[in-house]
């Protein structure tokens, strides 16, 4: 339609959106909303081929959690659903959690995710890449070293993370790394670039 088809009307503010491929033409985009009136929560909502949206009217909650879930990030499952991370506050600093959705938008791992970070400090800006394996590898800036540096953490299919516990080092050198990209590398891993 001109100017685009409706995602979510829902009551107060939504932003931030990230959109992935759902495999059969169409999408499954993820953003923060307010709809509750007080913390921000990630809703999604798949759209066909034709932009008609497939899921609940305004979109299917990912996670509600106590406090805040910001910044979205989303990437395909490869089986029509999608992997989603973002930064939550459910603890009362910023940690790091994900959730897979299928594709009819039903939750497949623990309610309102599984932690990726929870390491001392605040960990900031999730960005994720498939592994080829029906999971993810989630990179973000992390604070638990006294200044910013970059951690990634690979979750399988069954939302388990595989590497140490809270994530591997990427880059630890002094001073501030900050704002990572990444993408998948074809052979399960990743390449990660990042602003230092």
């Amino acid at each position: 339609t001109a100017n685009g088809v409706v995602i979510s009307a829902a009551s107060n503010s939504q932003s931030t959106p990230s959109i992935t491929s759902d495999g059969a033409g169409g999408g499954i985009i993820s953003w923060q909303d307010y709809r509750s009136g007080g913390n921000s929560d990630v809703y999604a909502q798949r759209t066909n081929s034709s932009g008609a949206v497939q899921w609940a009217a305004d979109g299917v909650a990912v996670s509600s959690a106590t406090g805040d879930q910001y910044f979205t990030s989303i990437v395909s499952d490869g089986s029509n659903g999608a992997i989603i991370t973002w930064e939550d506050f459910r603890s009362g600093i910023s940690d790091i959690y994900a959730q897979r959705i299928n594709g009819t938008g039903a939750a497949q791992w623990t309610a309102d995710g599984v932690a990726v970070c929870t390491a001392s400090s605040y960990q900031y800006s999730p960005v994720i890449a498939p592994d080829g394996a029906n999971g993810a590898i989630i990179t973000w800036y992390d604070v638990r070293n006294g200044n910013q540096d970059i951690f990634a953490q690979r979750v399988n299919s069954g939302g388990t993370p595989q590497w140490f516990v809270n994530g591997v080092a990427v880059s630890t050198t002094p001073e501030t790394q900050t704002v990572p990209a990444i993408i998948a590398d074809g052979a399960g891993g990743a390449i990660i670039t990042w602003q230092d």
